[in-house]
This record gives structure tokens, sequence and C-alpha cells, in this order.
């Protein structure tokens, strides 16, 4: 009986001993097979010259910093320039930067950063609406700014058209993806139409409206070449843009 028992005893510690070297020699078979597999590589996307110089357009001429183009350029008009120190314009045109370009690049940086907003260039249509709300309100106060300054009152109206047209934008967006970068460089060929067209310049403006017009086509293209927009798109955005900024500055 007690042979049987020492049998029995025995027969277990050979099995458990031989259960343990098989789930060593599985786990040894395991590790040996995932050394042999190497990892996945992430591969990322190689950007032509061409991308790379739609995207230094794009940031160079965000309809963010549009608007601040145009106003110190309006500011330095000849009619403009010998009534004003050159301080005060630099000074005029680094309040409206404030307002329509700085503060709204910090608001849509804590967007980002709370999760409003996945992308800082707020590539997607569906989180558009507080980034241009915010760049209405900017646009609004610019224009009250430029009015307390003295500033010609077609310079403060550029800022309300612009207004005008991110509010179009905006409702348009709610089904359709409009360009805004076509919006804010359409607003600078009306502006610069109205210049020309008022004879507020004291040369020919000719060869300069020619250059904005060529500037516009180029950011559109660029729009194009890193597939933000359609043509449709960026047209749209173009004539909404010079519409009410030719509106409101003529």
């Amino acid at each position: 009986m007690t042979d049987n028992k020492n049998i029995d005893t025995k027969n277990g510690i050979e099995a458990f001993l031989e259960m343990k070297r098989q789930k060593e020699l599985a786990n040894e078979v395991k590790e040996t097979q995932n050394a042999t597999i190497p990892e996945p590589i992430e591969v990322i996307p190689h950007k032509s010259t061409l991308e790379t110089m739609a995207e230094v357009i794009s940031y160079l001429f965000t309809p963010l910093i549009v608007p601040t183009y145009a106003i110190f350029f309006a500011l330095n008009l000849e009619y403009i320039a010998v009534r004003s120190l050159l301080s005060t314009r630099i000074i005029v045109t680094l309040a409206v930067l404030v307002f329509t370009c700085i503060l709204p690049i910090i608001a849509i940086a804590i967007l980002h950063r709370m999760g409003k907003i996945s992308d800082p260039n707020v590539s997607k249509q569906e989180e558009r609406a507080l980034p241009y709300i915010i760049t209405i309100f900017g646009y609004l106060v610019g224009a009250i700014y430029l009015t307390n300054v003295n500033a010609p009152q077609w310079i403060a109206m550029f800022l309300v058209g612009a207004g005008l047209a991110v509010i179009v934008s905006m409702l348009i967006n709610i089904k359709w993806k409009i360009s805004a970068h076509g919006a804010g460089m359409g607003g600078v060929v009306a502006m610069f139409f109205t210049i020309w067209n008022n004879g507020y310049a004291q040369h020919d403006f000719l060869i300069a409206t020619s250059i904005v017009i060529l500037l516009t086509g180029i950011v559109g293209t660029s729009r194009l070449i890193l597939n933000k927009h359609t043509l449709g798109q960026v047209l749209a955005g173009t004539l909404n843009g010079f519409f009410w900024v030719f509106l409101m500055t003529i």
C-alpha cells in the first residue's frame, strides 16, 4: 500500500515537472518567434518640394495675417503717410495685428489644448464655427479701434467687410467647406481695387493690383496642391471676400 502511494507521488512529481518543461519550451518558442518578426516601421509620407512650397505660402498668407498686410499697406499710401508719423502707423498696424491675428491664434491654441479642435490649422469643416466667431469679434474690435484713431473710414470698413465675409463663410461652412484663404485674399484684391478706383494712390496702381491678383492665384493654387479645397471652394471663398470688402469700401 505504501509502495503504491510512493509510486503515485513519484508519477505526480514527474508529471508536474514534465508540464513545467513543456511550458518553458513553449515560452522559448514564442520568444524566438517574436524575435524573428521585425516590428512594423512607421512610414512618414515624403513631401515633395511643391507641397513644401505650398505649405509655406499657406502659412505666409493665412487668413489671420492677411488683414494686417493690407492695413499696413493702406496706411503707407502717400496721402496718409504725409499726414502721420511712421511710428504711429506702425503702432496702429501692430494693434490690428493683435486684434485680428494674435488673439485669435491664442484662442485657437486654447481650443486645441481643450480638445475642441483637433488641428491648430482648423482643417476640419465641423470644427470651424468657434474660430470663425472669434475672428469676427477680432475684426469688429479692430474696426472700432481704427475709427477711434481717426484712420480713413474706408480702411476701417475694410475690416467690417472682412468680418461680413467671415460671417458668410461660417454660415456656408455648415454645409460646405468654403476656402478661408480665398476669402482673405479676395478681400485684399477688393481693397486694391478700391484704392485704384478712387485714386487713393499717387501713382499708377495697376501693377500693384495685378501683383495682388497674381498672389491670390498662387495662394489658391497652394490650397489645391495640399488637397485642402476643391477649385470651386477656393473660387467661392475668393468671390465672397472680394464682394463684401468691395461693397463696404467702394
